[in-house]
């Protein structure tokens, strides 16, 4: 049946530190936010995952859509689009977001933990592993998904090689993001073999401004912790990132932009990934000064002047897509993730028919079952023709792509 929905109803959980989630976007109108279970660390001692409301849940979100008439937490949000939508018993898992620890080596200013780190470094999250194995018993992961561990930071998870072993039975792609500050083995070896991306929000390229933004003093590890990761993905430069998150009266100058791309540059990072402040965004999305606006732009041509790709992450992907800044110039610039999944904006890739004169709308997801094939298998051969809007074939079939 085709109506308007999005694949992270269709196969995505959030698991965050204060409960169970079906959706993780907050950032439009309607304000997403589909909690499905609440979970308190001082009062859940014996707290347990129930399956059976997640999935009502996820079915009454889903029915609503297919009336026509949008859930109400789900209208503006730039995730939906018309297509045919797998039946209810068909729907897996494919996409699990981790941020149900919140234990971490960095206290940057931003995050939400900073009101409070003491109590946030010592809480204690929910067993994630019990909840994972039932699924798993229940045959209600899909094969070739993605998970992104979101923090806490991954180096402070105990359950981390546990989780990861565990996914990987169903050869899940990976999304880490990380401080930085602690080295881990299992994102090497992701990265070596290109099933793993890496982002790490620097967020500046000097010891002071590092120490004033993370309040740690660990500028030297996370840099040489980067260059050590980004040699690891030589042959997958694609798969690590370096992000700028845009700090108004801290980082919000030209200076520290280009310290920042001159460190990644040296760390021989190849795309960087410009955000601005979650919080700041959500306060003033009508009203964001223009001179961060121009720092994007400058972003943009100070990197490609160092032949570096820049791109658009997250909040600034809403802020620049589809406010008054929506003009084509943004378009080529638009983050995805290197493991195939499409994140924080709509792409399409098109099945070019056998004549040649039509073409036939495939999601990604649906385009790799057919074909038996992962998500990157299609969508990286895709994007490497980003701009020239060129065919390429893949398992004898001729694809397209095509954002809007």
């Amino acid at each position: 049946m085709k109506y308007k929905c999005c694949s992270l109803l269709m196969g995505g959980i959030e698991f965050r530190y204060n409960g169970i989630a079906l959706c993780q976007r907050v950032d439009h109108i309607g304000g997403g936010d589909i909690v499905v279970q609440t979970y308190d660390d001082k009062t859940d001692k014996n707290f347990r995952f129930d399956i059976n409301s997640f999935l009502e849940k996820q079915n009454e979100v889903i029915e609503q859509n297919k009336t026509g008439e949008i859930y109400h937490k789900c209208v503006g949000c730039i995730e939906l689009r018309e297509e045919d939508w797998p039946e209810a018993e068909d729907i897996k898992l494919d996409q699990i977001i981790f941020h149900h620890w919140t234990k971490c080596n960095s206290h940057c200013i931003y995050c939400y933990t900073n009101k409070d780190k003491k109590y946030f470094n010592t809480r204690k999250s929910y067993k994630i592993l019990p909840v994972l194995k039932e699924l798993d018993k229940m045959d209600k992961f899909r094969y070739g998904g993605l998970c992104c561990f979101a923090g806490g930071e991954i180096s402070c998870l105990k359950e981390f090689k546990d989780i990861v072993k565990l996914l990987d039975k169903y050869d899940f792609s990976y999304i880490f993001n990380s401080s930085c500050v602690q080295f881990e083995k299992i994102v090497e070896e992701r990265l070596k073999k290109g099933n793993g991306v890496l982002i790490v929000s620097t967020d500046c390229g000097n010891r002071e401004l590092h120490k004033k933004i993370k309040q740690v003093d660990t500028f030297n590890a996370v840099w040489k912790n980067i260059a050590k990761y980004s040699k690891a993905a030589k042959d997958h430069k694609d798969m690590i990132f370096t992000k700028y998150i845009i700090l108004k009266d801290i980082n919000d100058n030209e200076q520290a932009i280009t310290e920042f791309l001159q460190m990644s540059k040296n760390c021989e990072i190849e795309t960087v990934l410009m955000e601005i402040d979650h919080y700041f965004f959500l306060e003033n999305r009508d009203n964001i000064p223009k001179y961060i606006i121009d720092l994007f732009y400058f972003a943009f041509e100070k990197a490609k002047s160092m032949g570096l790709n820049c791109k658009i992450y997250s909040n600034a992907c809403v802020l620049l897509l589809q406010g008054q800044w929506a003009d084509e110039f943004w378009r080529p610039y638009v983050f995805c993730s290197g493991d195939g999944i499409v994140k924080y904006t709509q792409r399409h890739v098109f099945k070019i028919s056998a004549d040649n004169s039509t073409e036939e709308y495939y999601n990604i997801t649906s385009a790799a079952e057919e074909n038996n094939l992962k998500y990157t298998d299609i969508w990286k051969t895709c994007e490497k023709n980003i701009n020239k809007r060129k065919k390429c074939t893949i398992n004898g079939d001729i694809y397209s792509y095509t954002e809007n």
